[in-house]
């Protein structure tokens, strides 16, 4: 293998630089586990500000409606006393990703909201089997730290340029 080929590229960097910044947001307010963030630095930081500010528009929605939709399904899952063992629960799962689908087809949005709302609702139905906050905090709190995430991803995005990038390299 060429040893050019290891040189990480910007995208790259800017992936690693914004994990980086999140981390250490979210330590400097000692929330140690800020995974949905981290995720969404990853999956957001594209080529250019322009990409990563589309995709982060679609991803925002995503993240609301399936945040939304997630909510209404734990207070179902709630209100009945049904927990993530009950033979009930992959009904109501699957229920709410047709809700998220339907609802992204029925509002015209794209593809990549209809999965982004789906994904945000899967994980925080079966993540919310294991926490001890209340529904409304939960889903409040991950809508809030993926929503955090994507707009980390965007500024370092924007302000990691080419240009200053060859300026730093050239220091």
């Amino acid at each position: 293998m060429k040893v050019e080929k290891m040189v990480p590229g910007l995208r790259i960097i800017k992936t690693s630089l914004a994990v980086f910044v999140c981390m250490v947001l979210f330590y400097a307010i000692r929330y140690y586990t800020p995974t949905h963030a981290l995720v969404a630095c990853v999956l957001m930081m594209k080529s250019t500000p322009d990409e990563t500010r589309f995709a982060g528009i679609d991803r925002i929605k995503g993240t609301l409606l399936g945040g939304l939709i997630s909510y209404g399904g734990l207070l179902i899952l709630d209100t009945l006393s049904i927990d993530m063992t009950h033979y009930v629960t992959p009904l109501i799962v699957a229920i709410g990703v047709l809700l998220c689908l339907v609802v992204s087809k029925a509002y015209e949005q794209g593809s990549y909201v209809s999965s982004m709302s789906s994904v945000v609702f899967i994980i925080t139905i079966f993540g919310h089997a294991t926490s001890t906050r209340s529904i409304t905090l939960y889903v409040i709190v991950r809508t809030l730290e993926t929503l955090v995430g994507i707009l980390i991803a965007f500024a370092v995005n924007k302000l990691i340029t080419v240009d200053r990038f060859e300026k730093f390299k050239g220091v």
